[in-house]
C-alpha cells in the first residue's frame, strides 16, 4: 500500500496451458498483495522514519545540555549506562559522606546540592531512554523497509503477469482502488499517531504505578543502601513515565489532554529532583507520596481516555475504508481473472474466485468490530467511566 506500480508490458497471445499457469500465478500474487497491504507498510515506514528523525534531534539537544552543564568530562564520552551508574554513585557517596540517611536536619541543609546531582542524573537517564528508543525505531525501520520492498516486488510481478495477456489497459475499478488506497494511507498515518500515543501512555501508567510502589516501600525499609535503591527505582520510573506522557502529547499537539498536563508534569519533576532528601523528612515524604499516587492514577485515566477516544473516532473510519478496499480489490481481481480466462480460452474452466475464505473471514471479523464500534461510548460516557474507576475529574 502506498507503493507505485510499474507500467504493464506489451500484450501477446498465449496458449491455454500457459494461460492457466498465469491465471494461477495472478491469483496467488493478488492474494499476497492483499495480505501485505493490510499491514500498510508504507505509512508505517514513514511514521517510523519521522519518529527516528525526531529522536535524533532530541538526543542532540540533550547532549548539548549535558555539555553545557559540564556533565561530561572533556575528552571522555562514556556510554549512557556508565553515565547513569556514575551519576547514581555520586549521589549515593555524597549521601553517605554527609550522613543524610534518616537525618532530617542534615538533609534539609544539603538538599540543593543533592538536587543538583539528581538533575544531572535525570538528564543522563533521559539520554539513555532516547538511545533505547532510537535502537528500537531503527530496527522497525529496517523491518518495514524490507516489507515495503517486498510489496513493491509483488506489484511489479503482478504487472508483468497481466502484461503477458492483457497489455497496459486499465479499468475504472483500478483507478478507484488506487484512490481509496491513497485515502486509507492518509487515515492510517493518523491512526499510527494515536496508536503510538496510546502505547506511550500505557507505558507511562505502568511505570508511574511501579514508581509509587517503590516509594511506598521506603518507609518500612531500614537499610540505607536499600532505601537508596528504592528511591532510585522510584526516580527512574516516575521520570520515564513523564517522558512517555510528554512524548505522547507532542505526537498529538492538536489534542488537549484532560489529565497529566504540562503544568502537572513540571510540578512533579520538582518533587522528583528532591526525592533523596525529601525521603528523610516525614512530612515531605508524605507529600511526595501523595504526588506520586495522584500521578499514577491520572496517568491510568489518561491512557483509558486516549484508548476509548481512538476506538470511537479514527479507528472506525479506517475500518470503513478497509471494507471498501476489500470489496474493490475483490471486484478488480475477479474482473482481471475473467479477462485472463477470456483471452486464453479458459472461460469454460472452473472459476477460482478471488474472494478466498481468508478474505471472507477478514470481512466477517471487521463487521463484528465495526458493530462494536457503533456501540462505542460517547466522550462524556468515557469521562464518566474514568471518574467511576479512578475518582478523578478531567481538567
Amino acid at each position: 500500500m502506498g507503493c507505485a506500480t510499474s507500467g504493464i508490458g506489451t500484450q501477446r497471445r498465449v496458449t491455454s496451458s500457459l494461460g492457466a499457469d498465469l491465471l494461477d500465478t495472478f491469483l496467488r500474487i493478488d492474494r499476497d498483495i492483499w495480505r501485505e497491504e493490510k499491514a500498510a507498510p508504507a505509512p508505517s515506514l514513514g511514521h517510523c522514519m519521522a519518529r527516528l528523525e525526531k529522536i535524533n534531534n532530541e538526543i542532540e539537544e540533550t547532549l548539548n545540555e549535558m555539555n553545557n552543564d559540564q556533565a561530561l568530562m572533556p575528552g571522555v564520552v562514556p556510554t549512557e549506562e556508565a553515565q547513569i551508574e556514575t551519576a547514581d554513585e555520586s549521589i549515593h557517596r555524597a549521601m553517605q559522606e554527609l550522613r543524610i540517611n534518616r537525618n532530617p536536619e542534615v538533609a534539609i541543609e544539603h538538599e540543593e546540592f543533592i538536587a543538583n546531582l539528581t538533575r544531572k542524573a535525570l538528564k543522563q537517564h533521559c539520554l539513555h531512554w532516547l538511545t533505547r528508543r532510537k535502537k528500537d525505531t531503527e530496527a522497525e525501520v529496517a523491518k518495514l523497509s524490507d516489507r515495503v520492498q517486498h510489496l513493491q516486488r509483488l506489484y511489479e510481478h503482478q504487472d508483468t503477469v497481466l502484461g503477458e495477456i492483457l497489455g497496459s489497459a486499465s479499468s475504472e475499478l483500478e483507478v478507484e482502488l488506487d484512490r481509496m488506497r491513497s485515502y486509507r494511507d492518509t487515515l492510517y498515518s493518523g491512526e499510527l499517531l494515536w496508536r503510538e500515543a496510546s502505547r506511550l501512555t500505557q507505558a507511562g501508567a505502568t511505570l508511574a504505578r511501579a514508581g509509587f510502589q517503590s516509594w511506598a516501600t521506603i518507609n518500612t525499609t531500614l537499610n540505607s543502601d536499600s532505601r537508596f535503591r528504592l528511591a532510585t527505582e522510584c526516580r527512574n520510573a516516575i521520570h520515564e513515565a513523564t517522558m512517555c506522557i510528554q512524548t505522547a502529547q507532542s505526537i498529538l499537539p492538536g489534542v488537549q489532554f484532560p489529565y497529566c498536563t504540562s503544568r502537572e508534569i513540571n510540578a512533579l519533576w520538582q518533587v522528583v529532583e528532591y526525592l533523596y532528601t525529601d525521603m528523610q523528612v516525614i512530612d515531605r515524604y508524605t507529600h511526595a507520596g501523595e504526588a506520586y499516587s495522584s500521578f499514577q492514577k491520572r496517568a491510568a485515566a489518561l491512557q483509558q481516555w486516549i484508548r476509548h477516544l481512538m476506538e470511537q473516532t479514527i479507528r472506525k473510519d479506517v475500518l470503513d475504508v478497509d471494507k471498501k478496499i476489500t470489496e474493490l480489490s475483490t471486484r478488480l481481481c475477479n474482473e482481471r481473472a475473467n479477462q485472463i480466462r477470456q483471452e486464453t480460452g479458459l472461460m469454460g474452466a472452473r472459476d477460482t474466485p478471488c474472494s478466498s475464505s481468508s478474505r471472507k473471514v477478514e470481512r466477517d471479523f471487521k463487521k463484528k468490530v465495526m458493530a462494536a464500534n457503533n456501540n462505542a461510548w460517547s466522550s462524556h460516557r468515557i469521562e464518566d467511566h474514568v471518574r467511576e474507576q479512578t475518582g478523578l475529574t478531567p481538567r
